[in-house]
């Protein structure tokens, strides 16, 4: 190598020795950290949002909740309007009105000048409040419970000194015939074509349990009953099955509940556990009271053939439908509505009312509020 050639180092640009040097450096740092957030945001942000969408939720976090009014629930049956039967003078109905009977939509009572002296039948359009008259020839004094199906009318044709006549009224031809008598008192109808049960009472303690086939006018007995707690107690018919009460052999103090398939006569018991009065049926629910109609009296019911369950104390009537019982307490008429397990008032707030009977879609009382005019009510009980 030559000697005369001399090494010469190169000398580095100072950007800070320069005038715009720490310009060029702040839009170097500017763009580093544009890229720095550009990153953040549209990479790193979603993968940790993926990732915590796909991690379990912590048992201890607080849940969300949306909170909105909801509105008092409200059963079909206090939706319906009460209603009156208007009767006396003006309304085209005697003074008296009794034993009304629901066959259908439409309602049937025997009415005239006295409940000892009812001459007629009239039935009740319970949506219009219009009245059809029937015009019946009285054997004796008074008629009492009638009851009707597609083709007949039964009633019972009382003497007033006790005793009386069972008689069917052909709906089609206005003919009539006695179907049996009966010697005290008076007997409580039930009628589910071609049947018609009831109680005829033989002496204090004892009674006979009655069953008619109204078309041919055959007549059974299905049991006698020598106790005077049963004797006094009614039967039901619902789906060609009767049912009454009768001593638990096995367990003093307690009923059985009797059941007659009058198809084959076969017959089932079911043990109360408890003393029953009056058993009533709508097919696969029963009701029933633990007592005499009075204060001490709890109302039971039972469904599906299911233990026996009370549903109200200090019963003093009731009536079975196949959505509800309909009983009285207090002055007060009430609805226990399977459907819902609950029980509804269903008599007007203040009024002395006194529940007389239900039946198909329909419950009748009487207000008693004011004494010189006893007013009949009626509620449509179903939705």
């Amino acid at each position: 190598m030559s000697k005369n050639l001399k090494y010469a180092p190169k000398r580095r640009v100072n950007l800070d020795a320069t005038s715009y040097g720490p310009l060029i450096k702040l839009v170097i740092a500017l763009v580093v950290l544009a890229a720095l957030v550009l990153v953040a945001v549209f990479v790193v942000m979603p993968l940790l949002a993926a990732r915590a969408s796909e991690a379990p939720q912590s048992s201890n976090a607080p849940a969300l909740t949306t909170v909105k009014q909801t509105a008092s629930p409200v059963n079909p049956i206090l939706t319906n309007e009460v209603k009156t039967v208007l009767f006396g003078e003006g309304y085209g109905l005697p003074t008296a009105v009794v034993d009304p009977s629901v066959y259908g939509n439409e309602i049937l009572f025997a009415t005239g000048s006295s409940e000892i002296a009812t001459d007629r039948l009239v039935r009740l359009n319970p949506e219009t409040g219009a009245f059809t008259n029937i015009a019946i020839t009285r054997i004796n004094d008074t008629i009492r419970y009638p009851v009707e199906s597609a083709d007949v009318i039964l009633y019972a044709d009382c003497k007033g000194a006790g005793g009386g006549s069972i008689v069917r009224l052909d709906k089609t031809t206005g003919e009539t015939a006695v179907m049996a008598e009966f010697a005290k008192d008076v007997p409580k109808l039930l009628l589910e074509s071609p049947y018609a049960v009831w109680t005829e009472r033989t002496a204090s303690t004892t009674a006979k349990v009655m069953v008619c086939d109204v078309t041919t006018g055959e007549l059974l007995t299905l049991a006698v009953l020598t106790s005077s707690a049963y004797a006094e107690s009614a039967p039901s018919i619902k789906s060609g099955q009767v049912i009454y009460a009768d001593a638990d052999a096995q367990n003093p103090g307690s009923s059985l509940i009797r059941t007659i398939l009058l198809a084959d006569n076969s017959r089932w018991d079911f043990a109360a556990g408890s003393f029953v009065h009056d058993p009533k049926s709508a097919g696969d629910r029963w009701a029933y009271l633990s007592g005499n109609h009075d204060t001490s009296s709890d109302l039971y019911i039972s469904v599906g053939g299911g233990a026996a369950k009370r549903v109200a104390s200090g019963v003093i009537d009731f009536d079975i439908t196949p959505t509800c019982v309909v009983f009285s307490r207090d002055e007060t008429v009430y609805a226990y509505v399977f459907a819902d397990d609950k029980t509804y008032v269903i008599s007007e707030t203040g009024t002395n009312a006194q529940f007389v009977m239900a039946g198909g879609d329909y419950a009748l009382w009487r207000d008693m509020t004011d004494s010189t005019q006893t007013l009949w009510k009626y509620l449509k009980v179903v939705g």
